[in-house]
């Protein structure tokens, strides 16, 4: 049997383990947010997911991209600023349900086309 795959389920799944590697990120953020000399990072994927969307190929899409914030230091020479990113797991938290929802209504019209309920 062949599993039915398309550009849309291709991009969703893409964007779901992007959004997976994003939030491990941020929890590794806050976890060593006490930690002397730690700097936060950033996890990137949406013009890569994009660029690859506009040229109708996701094969080639390379995994998402891990920078430094490039925030100052406090005292003790750690970056990472709670209340970013706390704002920045409640938005990955949208995404990631955005993402769920996009995958089941893609399913549904899928089930609807071979016949299905």
């Amino acid at each position: 049997m062949v599993p039915i795959t398309d550009q849309t389920m291709a991009a969703i799944e893409y964007a779901m383990n992007a959004l997976t590697v994003r939030s491990e990120q941020i929890a590794n953020n806050v976890a060593n947010s006490e930690v002397p000399g730690f700097q936060a990072s950033r996890v990137s994927f949406e013009d890569q997911l994009l660029r690859a969307l506009e040229g109708s190929d996701l094969g080639g899409v390379i995994g998402p991209e891990i920078t430094g914030t490039g925030d100052p230091s406090d005292a003790i020479g750690n970056n990472v600023n709670i209340e970013n990113e706390v704002v920045e797991m409640m938005e990955t938290n949208l995404l990631q349900q955005a993402m769920v929802e996009a995958f089941n209504f893609k399913a549904g019209l899928m089930r609807s086309a071979i016949g299905g309920a």
